[in-house]
């Protein structure tokens, strides 16, 4: 099943490109000609989504998320939604109630991630096989960590070097953690150029996938309009 993505910056939509946030652009898509995030979103829901994967990167790098246009999103559509905003408080999960938590290892910095409320997606973020984090551990040592952590409720796998570039998901990095992580449904995000791709994750048991800038670029924009993995 593929998760569609929205990278929110200045009140944007933009295309990542390697993770590499400095050099990320205003988005344009074949499917959606603005980028307002709200009309990528009732996008999304027009050709049938079910629910969103929102990065916004202001809250990410700079820790002034737009709780505004994630709010905005949540009342037009219908989508449920997910998204990394960067550190999380008590506060902000009262104020995107609607919104399920993603505590990403890029923004934190000690393992109190193990003390959040029930109900929190962590996202395991990588470059170059390694975990990125402020936190000095092994990805696999760090995996061994949390995996019974009954207050993850979902993973996601990212593969930074491959975001927004469309060469290809990192199969090697997938079977290794979902090998280490056999009871846990993975969604996974980096490098999506098709459905070949997406079908090729689901075989080796991946649960779901990030795709943005493939449903952009139109790749599988035709195959998607069929109402395939949606």
């Amino acid at each position: 099943m593929i998760v569609p993505v929205i990278d929110i910056k200045d009140g944007k939509a933009v295309r990542p490109m390697a993770g590499k946030r400095d050099e990320y652009e205003e988005l344009k898509s074949v499917i959606c000609k603005s980028s307002d995030p709200s009309d990528v979103a009732v996008t999304y829901e027009k050709l049938g989504f079910k629910e969103v994967y929102i990065a916004d990167l202001d809250g990410i790098l700079y820790s002034n998320p737009d709780l505004d246009m994630i709010n905005k999103i949540v009342r037009f559509t219908k989508l449920s939604v997910m998204a990394d905003i960067g550190i999380w408080s008590p506060e902000m999960l009262l104020l995107l109630k609607k919104v399920k938590p993603i505590i990403a290892t890029e923004t934190f910095s000690s393992l109190n991630l193990l003390e959040f409320p029930k109900g929190v997606i962590l996202s395991i973020d990588t470059r170059g096989g390694k975990l990125l984090s402020e936190i000095s551990l092994d990805l696999f040592d760090f995996i061994r960590i949390i995996k019974d952590s009954e207050q993850i409720t979902g993973i996601i796998l990212l593969d930074l070097d491959r975001v927004g570039i469309l060469k290809g998901p990192n199969m090697d990095l997938c079977k290794r953690v979902l090998d280490r992580l056999p009871d846990r449904k993975i969604i996974y995000g980096g490098g999506i150029r098709n459905l070949g791709d997406v079908d090729s994750l689901q075989r080796i048991g991946i649960y779901k996938v990030l795709v943005g800038s493939a449903l952009h670029t139109g790749r599988i924009f035709k195959d998607v309009q069929k109402g395939d993995y949606r």
